[in-house]
């Protein structure tokens, strides 16, 4: 059904969807808006375990942690989400693998909220993977950019510690987040906190905001009307990116 060793070929790419609506088949059909050819991925090599577990077909559970835009508000069904959307992308790749991604997003939650909640919502799953989402709403709602800083260093530290892989995800494009002050400072400092905890980036900003000046995204916004969330195209390519780079590590590995 694909060829999971190919490269990316820029925007060309033939990618997958997924129909994800209730009971329904995964079924493979075209959709080339997805790639935007420039590096969105920084440090895929630091996913050892996870990789692993792919190649070698062993069970793989991955926790997908964050906000609304984990959550999936702005989706219209709940398997619309990335989360979801990256499970059947993973399990149509991988078909031999037990692939469990859990959703741990939650509307409204900044980064001490969810720091909060990695003992029972992260911790307790006993992850392979760990997707953090985060940013937004520290951005929005102006938590001091130190504070910020050392919240989310400490928060690797313990994943490190944990020996969880981790791919750390900064927020999407969205009036509302680029509208808020220093929301640059915000995408830098996790920037530069996933070079420095050696964990990988998913710079999501990057091509979200390449999906919402997109002609060819018009008849399904990437983003809601609310200018905060992503709509199911965008969810989907988040998914999509997600899955085509995790398959690749874990064929180049073979």
């Amino acid at each position: 059904m694909c060829d999971c060793g190919s490269p990316l070929r820029g925007r060309g790419v033939v990618f997958l969807i997924l129909a994800v609506l209730a009971g329904g088949p995964a079924q493979a059909v075209e959709d080339r808006r997805c790639e935007v050819g420039v590096p969105v991925f920084l440090g895929l090599d630091h996913l050892p375990g996870t990789v692993r577990a792919l190649r070698r077909h062993r069970p793989l559970t991955v926790v997908a942690i964050g906000s609304s835009s984990t959550q999936g508000y702005g989706a219209s069904e709940p398997n619309r989400a990335y989360p979801a959307q990256l499970a059947a992308l993973l399990k149509l790749r991988f078909p031999h693998s037990a692939i469990h991604v859990l959703n741990r997003g939650v509307g409204g939650n900044d980064i001490d909220a969810m720091i909060a909640r990695f003992p029972r919502d992260v911790y307790a799953a006993r992850p392979d993977l760990v997707i953090w989402q985060t940013g937004t709403n520290d951005a929005i709602d102006q938590v001091p950019l130190d504070r910020f800083r050392a919240l989310l260093a400490g928060g690797l530290k313990e994943l490190a510690r944990r020996r969880i892989d981790v791919i750390l995800m900064t927020p999407q494009f969205a009036p509302q987040f680029s509208g808020a002050a220093d929301h640059d400072r915000y995408l830098e400092v996790m920037r530069d906190a996933g070079r420095q905890a050696g964990v990988a980036l998913f710079d999501r900003y990057t091509p979200s905001q390449a999906w919402a000046a997109d002609p060819h995204f018009v008849d399904s916004p990437a983003v809601t009307p609310d200018g905060l969330h992503q709509g199911n195209s965008g969810y989907h390519c988040v998914a999509l990116l997600l899955a085509e780079h995790l398959a690749q590590l874990a064929n180049a590995a073979r």
